[in-house]
């Protein structure tokens, strides 16, 4: 047995160094564009193997999706460039901008900006806690760690009286804070078949867990209102509120500069979403979109009432937000999507005009937008 284990060890070892170390040599660049597709419909099964290695995974059917491309280019050249002094490097996806600061070992998300596919008003979002975007060296056994915070500030005048009326004194305004960590581990390592060629892969492992948390300002202060509200926070905003944990397994070449296969699954085990890497094989895709869910409002435009028909995001409660073209919040409560419909959100206070309809799951793993007419 200890003699097998040896072989296995020296096995290890020798394809460790043909393998060498993923380095920052695979970081996106200036002029890059990195060329990636969303699995739809995702396959009933995808197997990813197990601890260590080697081992052969085999993905030659992953070659049907929806495309998504990330353009990178300097970072002086974003709409807001003055707002993330520090980054370097800019990624262009579907018309927004991610701002990034790229080092020998790591590129840190900064915030992101820029242009919007919705509408010309500028979108601002700063990290209060960076993510990591990337990180090197990658090796077989390596740790990676990434956290992620940031927060959306609304006025109580457009929240809605079930979520203030138990609170002892009115607050200033309330925070919805989105926090994401990642814990990784390079745990396995062999070579994987994808779209008719064959490369040799690190895999990464990665608990995710993201949480949702609501606060009130109050004398100047943010404080946390379930002690006041005696734990239980009307409205539906409970339900909204809370941590969610997923598992990320990431793919990574020496020779690709996209991860060649990101799959996420649910702590049942069940796959929730699969991105790949377009390395020419792609054989049949739809129109490039940086989303796979559909969003359509109606009527739009509309007076007193709209409803939501979505598709591609599961029955759950998500915030929904009415902002003008300025970005300023008209209107923010939490619904309930059932069966891809989300009915009757009341408009009428809202002015006639322009407005952007954003809904957002708790996880923040899923937003979508679309443009919304108000008109008496």
């Amino acid at each position: 047995m200890k003699r097998i284990q040896f072989l296995l060890l020296v096995i290890s070892a020798s394809w460790l160094q043909a393998q060498g170390t993923i380095t920052s040599a695979t970081f996106p660049k200036t002029g890059d564009t990195l060329r990636t597709v969303f699995a739809d419909p995702l396959p009933i099964s995808l197997s990813v193997g197990n601890v260590g290695g080697p081992q052969t995974w085999d993905f030659s059917g992953l070659t049907t999706g929806q495309r998504n491309n990330q353009i990178f280019v300097p970072a002086s050249g974003g709409k807001d460039a003055a707002l993330f002094p520090d980054a370097n490097l800019l990624v262009k996806n579907d018309g927004q901008e991610l701002y990034l600061k790229s080092s020998s070992n790591k590129i840190e998300a900064l915030g992101f900006s820029g242009d919007n596919p919705f509408f010309d008003a500028p979108l601002v979002v700063k990290y209060s806690k960076k993510p990591v975007f990337r990180t090197a060296p990658l090796t077989f056994i390596s740790t990676t760690n990434s956290s992620a915070e940031f927060r959306i500030d609304i006025g109580t005048s457009i929240i809605p009286d079930t979520l203030l009326a138990n609170l002892p004194i009115k607050p200033d305004s309330i925070r919805i804070q989105f926090n994401n960590t990642d814990k990784g581990l390079m745990d396995a390592f062999g070579t994987m078949k994808l779209q008719g060629k064959t490369f040799s892969v690190l895999r990464e492992k990665v608990e995710s867990i993201t949480e949702t948390k609501l606060f009130i300002k109050l004398f100047g202060l943010w404080i946390d209102p379930l002690p006041l509200l005696g734990g239980n926070i009307p409205g539906g905003f409970g339900a909204f509120l809370g941590q969610d944990t997923t598992y990320v397994y990431n793919f990574y070449s020496d020779t690709k500069k996209e991860v060649l296969v990101s799959a996420q699954f649910s702590t049942a085990n069940e796959l929730n979403s699969l991105e790949f890497a377009d390395v020419g094989g792609v054989v049949s895709s739809s129109a490039d979109v940086a989303i796979a869910e559909k969003l359509e409002i109606r009527p739009n435009p509309a007076t007193d009432f709209v409803t939501v028909q979505l598709d591609g995001m599961p029955d759950d409660w998500y915030l929904v937000t009415i902002s003008g073209l300025n970005g300023v919040p008209a209107k923010a409560a939490i619904y309930q999507l059932v069966q891809g419909r989300i009915a009757d959100i009341d408009i009428q206070q809202i002015p006639q005009g322009q407005y952007i309809l954003t809904i957002r799951d708790k996880s923040n793993r899923r937003v979508v937008s679309d443009r919304l007419t108000i008109f008496r």
